[in-house]
């Protein structure tokens, strides 16, 4: 029987791979991972997000977030400005130079989807994708019964 142990340890192992697959796909644009996940994110939204609202979906720290996009600001991939409404907010948006490596960003994503769905069918992925909303949802009601 599978110890929690087992299944913990493949999970990391799972990002970690996925994190190095990224990373190598990346260093040829000067970006790190956590670069690549920002602008990756940002691809999907027409008018950026606030930092705020990054550092919620990487699930990393608002001092990581920071760090990060004043790192990507330097190299010209992204611009900040002060929100309107408060101005203790950032907006971060693409540059046209971000843009216009965009196809390599998400081919680097692409890339670990790709690899990790090799010998998977169709039928299994779904299987997979309900079963990891099931304790997506589990680990969320536990949240808000503590």
């Amino acid at each position: 029987m599978l110890d929690v142990r087992d299944i913990w340890i493949r999970m990391k192992a799972i990002l970690r791979s996925a994190g190095q697959i990224v990373n190598s796909e990346l260093v040829s644009l000067n970006l790190t991972g956590a670069e690549g996940d920002i602008i990756f994110h940002l691809l999907s939204t027409s008018d950026g997000l606030s930092q705020e609202n990054l550092a919620e979906r990487l699930d990393i720290g608002k001092a990581a977030i920071s760090r990060t996009v004043n790192s990507l600001d330097s190299k010209g991939y992204i611009h900040r400005e002060r929100q309107a409404d408060d101005s203790r907010t950032y907006r971060v948006t693409l540059t046209d130079a971000a843009k216009d490596v965009s196809d390599r960003i998400e081919h680097a994503y692409r890339m670990v989807y790709e690899v990790s769905l090799r010998g998977i069918s169709e039928l299994e992925l779904e299987s997979f994708d309900i079963l990891l909303q099931k304790v997506y949802e589990n680990l969320n009601s536990r949240e808000s019964e503590v």
